[in-house]
């Protein structure tokens, strides 16, 4: 009768430390996942977040280099007619001055 029991009893422990190792496996995946997780959304805020960065960043630099395009326009209407105004006067001309561009701001 001892070896049933003892059998009963070894078995019962093996079941024990299987059921422990397993439980606390399960336990550390799922630790595991919910930190993977965690640092997944992280990631993924901060993805997000750059890709703002990167849109701002983009549409400042299309709005500058659309001031800059109509600063040069500006800039080449200028001087185109402050040749006009020297030729012009070069040429002895007198009032009035040659007209003022169109479009060109005052």
């Amino acid at each position: 009768m001892a070896i049933p029991a003892t059998a009963t009893l070894v078995g019962a422990v093996v079941a024990a430390v299987f059921n422990y190792r397993a439980a606390s496996e399960t336990a550390r995946a799922e630790a595991q996942q919910a930190s993977m997780s965690a640092s997944d959304t992280l990631i993924n805020q901060l993805q997000e977040e750059l890709t703002r960065y990167r849109e701002d960043a983009d549409r400042r630099a299309t709005a500058q280099d659309e001031r800059m395009n109509r600063l040069e326009s500006n800039s080449d209407g200028y001087r185109t007619y402050a040749h006009e105004l020297r030729a012009h006067i070069f040429d002895g001309l007198g009032p009035p001055a040659p007209a003022w561009p169109d479009g060109l701001p005052r």
